[in-house]
């Protein structure tokens, strides 16, 4: 509530509305252009991420590869982060097992300084929350200091699977980090046919700030030859409905840049 008060936005429903996953799909892609909304996150190693252009844009900070295809690799050699085929682990209990925190700061360094030649990063995320190990949640909120980048932090961590054991280190880290925390909402779980009616519910929340993470997709051939495309499409669907439009304007629209702005005193 600290930063709403700062940005004089105190008693406010306010909402950064983030698209995840661009770069990894043509598809992904098409749907920021054509949704028109400003923030998002790119997966550096993902093939199509050097198409990505907009206003707000953070990195999506990469270190597992879920997908039979396509398959993201590391930036850097660290053999920490590879599986026997030289692609980032499938899974996070394997990236948690495996990965050394040495070799992963180098690896998102690579990814931050790699964003910064593409375009003029905003903020940090992870995908699939991969840096919840405690050791790589420190080195996430390091580096987002050293590049003066806004990190995501959820107000909490329940319901988003972090293993028991992390939770204590992890909820000390987020409480002495100086960054605001966001309310997250993600329908990701969500059966694509209850998609709609999650955006729409957005109507009843109550004042706070509040972060939504979509994964909108164009309904495109390349865009279905992933697993989940039809949530995908249903994000993009849904947050193209002029009713869920309605909704959202109820809502005063945040960016991450906006929000580094009202940091950038605190980094000096």
């Amino acid at each position: 509530m600290e930063l709403l008060e700062r940005l004089g936005l105190g008693s406010r429903r306010v909402l950064i509305l983030h698209h995840d996953d661009l770069g990894l799909t043509h598809a992904q892609n098409g749907a920021y252009s054509a949704l028109g909304l400003p923030t998002g996150s790119v997966m550096v190693p993902g093939a199509w991420a050097p198409a990505v252009r907009g206003a707000d844009l953070g990195v999506h900070l990469t270190l597992t590869s879920e997908w039979q295809a396509p398959r993201l690799r590391p930036l850097t050699a660290g053999e920490s982060l590879r599986d026997e085929a030289g692609y980032f682990p499938s899974t996070l209990e394997a990236l948690w097992q495996r990965a050394r925190a040495e070799e992963v700061e180098r690896e998102l360094r690579a990814q931050i300084e790699a964003a910064q030649r593409l375009f003029s990063p905003t903020h940090l995320d992870t995908h699939q929350g991969a840096v919840m190990r405690p050791d790589l949640a420190e080195v996430y909120l390091r580096l987002a200091q050293a590049y003066r980048l806004v990190p995501l932090i959820p107000d909490t961590l329940e319901g988003l699977g972090v293993p028991p054991p992390f939770l204590p280190e992890l909820e000390r880290l987020m409480a002495e980090a100086p960054f605001p925390r966001v309310r997250f909402l993600d329908p990701y779980g969500l059966p694509p046919e209850e998609r709609l009616g999650f955006y729409l519910g957005l109507a009843h929340l109550p004042s706070g700030l509040y972060y939504l993470a979509h994964h909108s997709a164009l309904p495109t051939p390349e865009g279905r030859a992933l697993p989940d495309w039809a949530t995908r499409e249903a994000d993009y669907f849904a947050l193209a409905h002029p009713e869920v439009r309605r909704v959202l304007a109820e809502f005063h629209p945040l960016t991450w840049r906006a929000v580094r702005e009202a940091l950038k005193e605190g980094w000096r």
